[in-house]
């Protein structure tokens, strides 16, 4: 499997492996992944266009391609031509359909989303079809997930940016190709420009080939590192764009969010100390679901002695997605000590490396969608683990220890079984939420004090028209278990 220069040979792997390889078992995880794919379409479909989220921002939309592109190079703390550009295109082919383009765009992202994770999971055998439920539940049940399809702006940009990573991981884990190269360099400057967490793309290729795999060439890594470097020159010195400030937006500290003015009042002098809090809890929101959003509510909870079952769940489900990564890890110790790794220890690789960089990403504000790209990997590295653990417990001798692994991997499958269902009851939530704001929405502005001009007035009758007429409210859940999922 490992030539003795340290690299995986996916050859002999093949070979290992094919024995055990069943030819239906892809296509029977395409479609599995597909009818999960779709069916949080259809949830998803269900809301209309947000007010908050996305009004806003279309009306931005409105004006030419030269002003809205040179804006987004110059305007202070970000730097996301591309995101926008990608949001004018949608809007100006949807002829004023903006329903079916956005929605159908941001469902069209989710169906790409879950194929290139089933692609670069790469189930071949039945016991791995029997992993790939428990890494998708973890892909769309995890909190940093949600805000992918609860948000909108008003297409999802960190949704798109899930895209370009599992993009890139399926890049540099293939087989090597000239091509390869070409996708992958072109890949980086598209996410680098379309929001920072895109930056996650150069972590992923160089990351990926300096665990051994080699889907890109030496050349290529080379010409990443130098786009990297020039990236930040053209940033800070050159267009001086800069980063997010403390006054940028609200975060989560300890036990509450803090606004901007609380912010600058408590680190303005030195925020060193609030980035590294919120470098360190972004990673162990993905771990363990606590905190989130910066926040630390369970453990709040806890010190009120105010326990609510469902406030368990989430932890309960992500301690048990940790613990089968770690015993994979345990289990590999020698081989990640010795750099020499298989396929399914690069991908566990690929996901702390990613884990570690998205939360330096996050160093600004606290954010569970930002952490997006950390939780696809989770899915991904629960995916590895489950495998390796259902081989094992297939092939050891110890039937004490084989049912205490079963009995984690129960418990882990059931625990994320209630976050999934979390996920679609969070959408039918939005889809009333969402019209209700459109309902009052006028009264809304006039209390802030915000008036349209004619041509949007136009924009907003059209979206309030469509949220409230032309695609209605679908009917209400009423869940049997209520309590488990926190309705």
């Amino acid at each position: 499997m490992i030539n003795p220069s340290g690299v995986v040979d996916h050859r002999s792997y093949a070979v290992e492996t094919r024995a055990a390889v069943a030819p239906a078992v892809p296509w029977l995880a395409y479609g599995y992944g597909l009818a999960v794919a779709l069916t949080l379409g259809h949830f998803l479909l269900g809301l209309p266009i947000q007010l908050s989220d996305s009004f806003g921002q279309m009306l931005k939309l409105t004006g030419s391609w030269s002003e809205l592109l040179y804006g987004e190079f110059t305007q202070r703390g970000y730097m996301r031509p591309l995101m926008w550009g990608e949001l004018k295109l949608v809007y100006d082919m949807s002829g004023g359909d903006y329903f079916t383009w956005f929605r159908g765009a941001h469902v069209i992202e989710l169906v790409i989303v879950v194929l290139l994770y089933v692609r670069l999971v790469r189930p071949r055998t039945y016991v791995d079809l029997m992993a790939l439920p428990l890494g998708l539940a973890v892909l769309v049940g995890l909190h940093t997930f949600q805000g992918t399809v609860r948000e909108a702006f008003p297409l999802n940009h960190f949704l798109t940016v899930l895209i370009y990573t599992l993009l890139a991981a399926n890049l540099v884990m293939s087989r090597p190709r000239w091509w390869n190269d070409v996708l992958g360099v072109s890949l980086f400057v598209v996410s680098a420009l379309t929001i920072e967490s895109g930056l996650l793309v150069w972590v992923i290729l160089v990351g990926g080939w300096l665990a051994g795999a080699r889907g890109i060439s030496r050349g290529a890594v080379g010409v990443l590192v130098a786009l990297f470097a020039a990236y930040f020159v053209l940033r800070f010195p050159v267009l001086g764009v800069g980063a997010p400030d403390l006054m940028e937006r609200s975060s989560g500290f300890g036990f509450r969010i803090l606004d901007p003015p609380e912010l600058v009042e408590r680190f303005g002098a030195n925020p060193s100390g609030f980035y590294l809090y919120n470098i360190a809890s972004s990673a162990l929101s993905v771990l363990f679901s606590e905190p989130t959003g910066g926040v630390f509510r369970l453990t709040q909870q806890v010190l009120r002695g105010d326990l609510d079952v469902a406030a368990w769940i989430s932890p309960i489900a992500s301690l048990c997605a940790t613990a089968l990564v770690s015993l994979f890890v345990w289990r590999r110790r020698r081989a990640f000590l010795e750099w020499r790794l298989d396929r399914d220890a690069q991908l566990i690789a690929l996901f702390v490396m990613v884990l570690g960089a998205n939360a330096v990403v996050s160093y600004p504000y606290t954010k569970d969608v930002v952490m997006s790209p950390a939780g696809a990997f989770l899915a991904v590295a629960v995916f590895a683990a489950a495998r390796h653990i259902l081989m094992w417990v297939a092939e050891v001798r110890a039937p004490r220890a084989a049912m205490i692994v079963l009995a984690l991997l129960a418990l882990t499958g059931a625990t994320w079984a209630v976050r999934v269902t979390g996920t679609h009851l969070s959408l039918r939530r939005g889809a009333f939420v969402e019209r209700n704001e459109w309902a009052y929405a006028e009264i809304s502005l006039a209390h802030d004090g915000v008036s349209l001009t004619d041509a949007d007035k136009s924009l907003f009758r059209t979206l309030r028209e469509d949220a409230l007429f032309h695609h209605p409210a679908p009917p209400p859940l009423d869940p049997p278990l209520r309590i488990l999922v926190g309705e």
